[in-house]
């Protein structure tokens, strides 16, 4: 198209061009010899309205099939607090359209952080590297992924910073809220590798915590040993994570469980005073199977890495797997949901989830 109305199309023997042009729909009119010994519409006139009608038709099935998010009100104005707020035009950044609010109290126009406020690259290269590290992939093959499909050149340092502050911040909102668990808890302790400078094979020891019901992780502890007061620490963390007394925890015949259950959880005026159960076997109920799947795929995640580092970065990579454990891996063995929904979390997370857990996140944080 030159202008409205003008068009120009090459010659079919591919010497010169024709203007084919239009003030009307019905009124179409060609320079070619065909349309001025006949004055009816030739094959350049039909090309144009081909060519119109196919890029309507290409516009209209994107709209279809990428739908427009409506953006939710805010509750308050950050400069005010007041509630009486509407929606104020789009601002176009270079990652796409953000909904502009504004107060009529006030008259102060505002966008909505959702958690990558002042961040210098795109919230999807982001997330999509936080979900390709818990699938097993190393921080150097994350920054060849983005640079091959996204021609985002980034060091490899550069999503080791981004795992550590949105797990920090998922891990502290995903806390707030109890999970509704069943009365069977699973019990289990794996070796894993620290890096220790100094020492070739130094191990630390990964407590897991989980309910039978929903598969929801409810704890994962890192300790140095595997006595008594280490074993107690999973079992604390689990009773402030859900209101729920277990009627029966299936552990593994290691002996420090038979005194920390008895210490976190007896109580002689419940029906079952001590709800420890130890299992004989792998193949009689009620057995391990499903904390020893779990295992499995923590270590297929720690294989990777070669080891964790130090023991307080260890506990916050393992803070970080409960996460996305519960609220971000589909869960073959509950048909694909996820152990959140299955617990009935009040966190709803559709879409990319971890931008919608990180946006939910941050709100609880602003708010």
């Amino acid at each position: 198209m030159v202008k409205k109305g003008l068009y120009h199309v090459k010659s079919q023997t591919g010497v010169g061009e024709y203007e084919v042009s239009t003030h009307r729909e019905s009124a179409w009119t060609c320079t070619c010899p065909d349309y001025a010994k006949n004055h009816t519409d030739c094959k350049h006139i039909f090309a144009v309205r081909f060519s119109l009608r196919l890029k309507e038709s290409i516009s209209a099935d994107q709209e279809k099939a990428i739908p427009q998010e409506v953006a939710v009100l805010p509750q308050n104005c950050p400069s005010c607090g007041g509630r009486d707020i509407i929606r104020r035009g789009i601002r176009r950044t270079r990652f796409g359209q953000v909904q502009r609010f504004a107060c009529k109290s006030c008259k102060h126009r505002f966008t909505v952080d959702k958690g990558f406020s002042r961040m210098k690259h795109d919230p999807k290269a982001i997330t999509l590297s936080m979900d390709l590290f818990f699938k097993g992939v190393s921080y150097r093959k994350i920054c060849d992924h983005l640079s091959q499909f996204y021609d985002i050149e980034v060091d490899h340092t550069t999503p080791i910073r981004w795992v550590k502050k949105y797990l920090a911040l998922m891990a502290q909102y995903s806390d707030e809220h109890k999970a509704e668990v069943s009365n069977i808890w699973h019990s289990d302790e794996m070796t894993c590798f620290i890096k220790k400078e100094g020492e070739k094979g130094y191990f630390e020891w990964i407590w897991n915590v989980m309910d039978s019901e929903s598969r929801y992780l409810l704890a994962c502890k890192i300790t140095q040993t595997k006595y008594i007061a280490d074993a107690r620490k999973p079992f604390r963390e689990a009773k402030q994570r859900t209101d729920v007394r277990p009627d029966a925890i299936v552990t593994d015949g290691l002996k420090a469980y038979q005194t920390a259950i008895p210490n976190e959880f007896y109580n002689r005026d419940s029906l079952i005073r001590n709800p420890h159960i130890r299992l004989k076997d792998f193949e009689t109920r009620p057995n391990n199977n499903i904390l020893e799947r779990l295992n499995g795929t923590c270590r297929e995640r720690l294989k990777v890495m070669r080891g964790l580092p130090d023991s307080s970065n260890a506990q916050s990579f393992m803070d970080g797997f409960r996460v996305y454990y519960n609220y971000i891996r589909p869960h073959q063995g509950i048909d694909g949901m996820t152990p959140a929904q299955m617990a009935g979390s009040q966190i709803v997370l559709t879409g990319n989830r971890w931008a919608k857990m990180i946006e939910l996140a941050n709100m609880t944080k602003a708010g």
